[in-house]
């Protein structure tokens, strides 16, 4: 589903967009301590950051992680 995902956001926004999948329990949550925080409060794994703040959990919701892209990319 990463690669779905990471796939149509290049398609739609080129270079201006990274996607990187992080598995936290091979990785160590200490390298994340966004990821532990959020864990913390109950949220489920997947979770998506963008620019590195928490915004979905519990599933990869391509549709609304582009539509919060577009929201950034506009105000930049």
């Amino acid at each position: 589903m990463v690669d779905t995902m990471a796939n149509e956001l290049k398609l739609q926004f080129g270079d201006q967009v990274e996607v990187k999948y992080v598995d936290v329990d091979k990785e160590g949550l200490d390298n994340y301590p966004i990821m532990n925080r959020v864990l913390q409060m109950g949220y489920p794994y997947p979770i998506t950051l963008i620019n590195g703040e928490p915004k979905f959990a519990g599933g990869i919701m391509i549709s609304e992680v582009k539509q919060s892209i577009e929201e950034l990319l506009k105000t930049s």
